[in-house]
């Protein structure tokens, strides 16, 4: 089985142990990161290959990390 066939596995099992553990992993890591930074390649190499995505210098990915509370005004 290619690395990409087992990339899209794990991504079709999101319940398995391994996929778990990936997820909770990457989850600390982006709370470490600035609010902005760019990312320096594709977490999901499968979808992004399947969508057309090809490795091109010049071209960023950022991410962003949003607030997620609400103000209550009175």
């Amino acid at each position: 089985m290619g690395a990409y066939r087992y990339v899209s596995e794990l991504w079709r099992k999101k319940q398995s142990d391994v996929m778990r553990f990936l997820l909770r992993v990457r989850s600390w890591q982006y709370r470490q990161l600035n609010v902005v930074h760019r990312v320096p390649k594709s977490t999901r190499p499968d979808r992004a290959r399947r969508l057309g995505y090809k490795s091109k210098q010049g071209l960023i990915f950022p991410r962003l990390s949003l607030c997620c509370s609400i103000l209550m005004v009175n």
